[in-house]
């Protein structure tokens, strides 16, 4: 049985937030809480901005969000990749 059960000292949350061996966030942490929070709704705007800039129809503004966010995430691995090498 694994021994990283929460306990009332430190909850899931922090487990997942913070450094493995101390008590303050890494700058990793505070990129990737960032990238989740800001990269729907940018990548939102910058399909509705390709639109209005006439590069595609209004139907395409879904399957360009897809395609960006498939892009991000899987640019965002690759750092992901390089940087734990």
């Amino acid at each position: 049985m694994s021994k990283d059960l929460p306990t009332r000292e430190r909850s899931a949350r922090e487990r997942g937030t913070f450094a493995k061996h101390a008590d303050d966030p890494t700058v990793a942490s505070y990129l990737s809480s960032l990238f989740f929070l800001l990269s729907v709704p940018v990548l939102l705007l910058v399909a509705f901005v390709g639109h209005s800039y006439g590069l595609y129809s209004y139907g395409a503004i879904v399957p360009a969000f897809a395609g960006l966010l498939f892009v991000a995430i899987a640019l965002v691995f690759v750092i992901m990749h390089v940087r734990t090498r």
